[in-house]
């Protein structure tokens, strides 16, 4: 959506601009016919976001029947595998160059950039392919959508990455273990809550993936170019 706003400059000066605004929604979300809770949310990919919302609590839809409206998404669930948190595999690797690449692509998207206002996660591959990427308003909707999406389209998480552009605290990096993802990484800073969480589950967490360098925090042989 777009609103006639008035721009005014240090200088003084003042002009009347088109400014793009995020369309944001406060969504009735009920599980069973039980109203679970209400979600703040740039309200595209529902599905995707409430299976991942699921998932990310520990409870992964099989089999299920959606339906939505403007103001409310209802879910029911009628087959579900409970997931527990578990050390992970180590079977992805990457390279830093494709890694940072693919942040490039990640944030190469034309409502980050022009309203500042929408946070940005995908999934690629250990080649640099972008095989998911949502954007919400809120980075934990963003990255629920990855991972509902994942779950929906029953794929696997092998040989795959996790981006995002947001802070990465436990919770995120728990959504990962849950899900099977080795390799978690964004622009912004990882919390020492998500390094503690990762190290123990054997999680690759990676932050400051910016201007061609990244920090990698835990379980850094993932990557390749690594000297241990």
């Amino acid at each position: 959506m777009f609103r006639k706003t008035y721009r005014v400059r240090y200088d003084g000066q003042c002009e009347i601009v088109d400014d793009q605004l995020i369309d944001d929604k406060l969504i009735d979300l009920y599980v069973n016919n039980k109203l679970a809770e209400q979600i703040h949310c740039y309200p595209e990919n529902m599905e995707e976001l409430v299976i991942g919302k699921l998932v990310s609590q520990g409870t992964k839809p099989i089999n299920w029947s959606f339906h939505s409206n403007t103001n409310e998404v209802r879910i029911e669930i009628l087959e579900s595998q409970r997931l527990n948190p578990a050390r992970l595999s180590e079977k992805t690797y990457l390279s830093a160059p494709v890694l940072i690449d693919s942040m490039r692509d990640l944030l190469n998207n034309p409502l980050h950039q022009h309203t500042g206002a929408v946070h940005l996660a995908g999934i690629y591959t250990v080649g640099g392919e972008c095989v998911a990427k949502f954007e919400d308003i809120g980075r934990h909707n963003a990255v629920d959508k990855v991972i509902g999406w994942l779950a929906k389209n029953k794929v696997d998480p092998f040989n795959k990455v996790l981006l995002c552009s947001g802070r990465l605290p436990m919770d995120m990096a728990l959504k990962c273990v849950l899900s099977g993802i080795e390799i978690l990484a964004s622009k912004a800073p990882v919390l020492g809550s998500a390094i503690e969480f990762s190290e123990r589950f054997n999680l690759t967490i990676i932050g400051f993936v910016r201007e061609n360098r990244m920090n990698i925090y835990t379980h850094p042989q993932r990557i390749k170019e690594v000297c241990l």
